[in-house]
């Protein structure tokens, strides 16, 4: 919906999330394996800032119980994965929005998920 409803307003702030994310190291020397607290509060801010465009708060909200709930497993669960590119990952997800391309975004995402979910341990 955010890809159809969107406005320039909702583009700016897809980019700038997406800036930041980029330029946030997702680990820290001596933190542990274990995702930055800046760097998640950045991938959330840029996952949500995908669906906002959408204009449906009822989604929105979804959206935001369903991060909570899954962000908890990944946050303690994900394994450290050198050979994954999440910057890429991201940048392919804004690339695709803001291009309105729905079926490359929708492809994007289902990537991005299924890598992580791959990365969860057991």
């Amino acid at each position: 919906m955010s890809i159809e409803r969107g406005d320039l307003e909702w583009e700016a702030r897809v980019r700038a999330a997406h800036h930041r994310l980029a330029h946030t190291p997702a680990y820290v020397p001596g933190e542990g394996e274990h995702y930055s607290e800046a760097w998640s509060e950045s991938h959330s801010l840029f996952h949500r800032a995908l669906v906002e465009g959408c204009g449906n708060p009822v989604l929105l909200e979804t959206f935001d119980r369903m991060w909570t709930a899954s962000e908890l497993a990944r946050r303690w669960s994900a394994r450290r994965n050198p050979d994954r590119d999440g910057v890429d990952e991201h940048r392919r997800l804004e690339e695709a929005v803001l291009a309105r391309d729905a079926d490359t975004a929708a492809e994007a995402l289902t990537q991005h998920l299924t890598l992580t979910a791959a990365g969860l341990k057991p």
